[in-house]
């Protein structure tokens, strides 16, 4: 069934890529009635292949938005994809004013938003530490915050690696974090880095999951 939210040529990609995934890679979702069906949710997950937005697109079902290295637009073939595909560029390592800007609108308007909060692919598989926008994003909008953990995307295609292996792949939704406390409070560095530590450890929370199964 088509979902009206999805723009068309993404709900293609999206009803292509799931039995494929499921098939090729035994890619299990674990958590996603903790996913809202409507209203702005954001979605902080740590990042290990460029497969990652591959697995995760196909494993919500809504029209999900990426903020992307900028650097990943480039030619402008492959930019212009991007952005058909609901990706955003963001500078990192820059404060990036105008992407932040446009992260709280599409929030604010209901969005689905992916971030990578370590900003970058692990090269060992260890999870980093978060950017420092991403506890000032998670502070300024009301929207629930979730962790979300993928495992076997390494296996898939690890950093620096030419051609994708097959692997078997899982994608955990972990419960919205409570931000209550934190948005309570004046907006401080100390306060964005605690948030940036604690959806960290959300992520961290599923790793273990994952391990432990």
């Amino acid at each position: 069934m088509y979902n009206r939210s999805m723009r068309l040529h993404y709900h293609f990609f999206h009803i292509i890529a799931r039995p494929f995934l499921k098939s090729f890679f035994k890619f299990e979702i674990f958590g996603i009635e903790n996913l809202p069906t409507r209203g702005g949710v954001l979605l902080m997950t740590n990042h290990a292949s460029y497969f990652d937005p591959v697995f995760i697109g196909a494993a919500v079902n809504r029209n999900l938005n990426y903020m992307a290295r900028a650097t990943l637009f480039k030619p402008e073939i492959v930019g212009k994809f991007l952005l058909s595909m609901s990706a955003f560029p963001v500078n990192v390592g820059a404060s990036d004013t105008k992407a932040i800007r446009k992260t709280l609108e599409l929030l604010k308007n209901g969005g689905v938003l992916n971030i990578f909060p370590e900003g970058t692919r692990s090269v060992d598989g260890k999870l980093g530490k978060a950017l420092p926008g991403v506890g000032l994003i998670a502070h300024k909008t009301p929207v629930p915050v979730m962790p979300v953990y993928l495992s076997g995307t390494r296996s898939v295609l690890p950093k620096n690696a030419k051609m994708p292996k097959l692997a078997k792949v899982k994608i955990y939704f972990g419960k919205p974090l409570d931000m209550k406390s934190y948005r309570e409070v004046k907006a401080t560095r100390e306060i964005y880095d605690e948030i940036s530590e604690k959806i960290m450890e959300g992520i961290a929370e599923l790793q273990k999951l994952d391990e432990a199964k």
